[in-house]
């Protein structure tokens, strides 16, 4: 595939689970696509689906009480459907995906440099010797200290810091084109959060590789990435621009989100601003809008009628509302 077409292309993207009570679902057509050597923030509140999205648009979902329909395509690459060879060949080697907690992803009775060598090995059919060379390699890369002490550690040895630098490591070890970060910062203190976000954008740029990031907070995503998806209740209800969302966002919950963003003008200990009520129940959707039990501006259209996605602008910005925000609002 040439540059000039998107890397990723995920079309009416359904994930549906089948509960006791009934079907759920958690991703219902989400549609956005993804060009080479971009950051694309998808951004939601808890439950608002993103996460359930990152691992279908991969093919991670199981087979058994899940349906998904519609279209994930990677390099033209169709993972909707795909058997799990076919997804295997891609795993790793055009796409690879990073955790929240890294110690969900390492093997903690496992030598870190051994759970790299093990990706080169399988993944890139290197011989022994060669994967540790390279594994210590991507250590250094992704700013480990003495990577060859490193190398021969336990994952418990490290910080929550060091260790999710050396998932990233691990991510890179088959060198993908798509690198999928599900909350890469989560449980981090601010200091380092800022270093996790750093390093993937530097490694983005020196790598050329394309990042969908993944993230409740907007403030993670506000300055490293170009497009933001916004999620919520399973559905996109804003595309844009980063820099076009923050500043003109229409819909409801985007400004809510902001809101209820922390921001260095405010004064010392100033509380968050919180959405009011609580996220819907994906078992029982209200009908209409999702977010209108919880929507200042919500009308009695907005309780009987769902939106569907309308542009705002020629600029590929489109939100789904009823009642947008009137006037385009700026935000600090």
């Amino acid at each position: 595939m040439s540059d000039s077409s998107p890397l990723l292309e995920v079309t009416d993207l359904c994930t549906t689970f089948t509960t006791p009570t009934g079907p759920v679902a958690a991703v219902s057509g989400v549609s956005f696509t993804l060009n080479h050597d971009e950051t694309l923030g998808i951004v939601g509140e808890s439950g608002s689906g993103k996460t359930v999205l990152s691992r279908t648009v991969m093919g991670l979902q199981p087979r058994r009480n899940v349906v998904v329909t519609g279209s994930s395509r990677l390099n033209g690459v169709e993972l909707v459907g795909a058997s799990e060879a076919e997804k295997r060949r891609v795993w790793g080697l055009e796409v690879a995906m990073i955790f929240q907690d890294p110690m969900t992803s390492l093997n903690p009775v496992m030598r870190i440099g051994k759970q790299i060598d093990e990706i080169l090995r399988v993944r890139r059919g290197l011989s022994r010797s060669a994967a540790r060379d390279r594994a210590i390699e991507l250590l250094e890369l992704v700013g480990i200290p003495s990577p060859t002490q490193r190398y021969r550690e336990y994952p418990g040895a490290l910080s929550g810091g060091m260790r999710q630098r050396v998932v990233i490591a691990a991510a890179l070890a088959g060198s993908p084109q798509l690198l999928m970060a599900d909350e890469p910062t989560t449980g981090l203190d601010v200091t380092i959060q800022a270093q996790i976000l750093n390093l993937l954008d530097d490694l983005r740029a020196r790598l050329r590789m394309s990042v969908v990031l993944v993230t409740h907070d907007l403030g993670v995503v506000a300055t490293r990435t170009s497009r933001l998806v916004v999620m919520y209740a399973g559905r996109v209800v804003e595309v844009g621009s980063t820099r076009d969302l923050f500043a003109r966002h229409r819909m409801p919950y985007t400004r809510a989100l902001l809101e209820g963003s922390p921001r260095l003008s405010n004064p010392a200990h100033t509380r968050l601003v919180t959405i009011p009520g609580r996220p819907p129940n994906l078992a029982q959707l209200p009908a209409g809008c999702s977010f209108a039990p919880r929507c200042a501006y919500a009308t009695a259209q907005c309780h009987v009628e769902r939106p569907e996605l309308q542009p705002a602008d020629g600029l590929g910005h489109y939100f789904a509302c009823w009642n947008p925000l009137p006037t385009p609002t700026g935000v600090s």
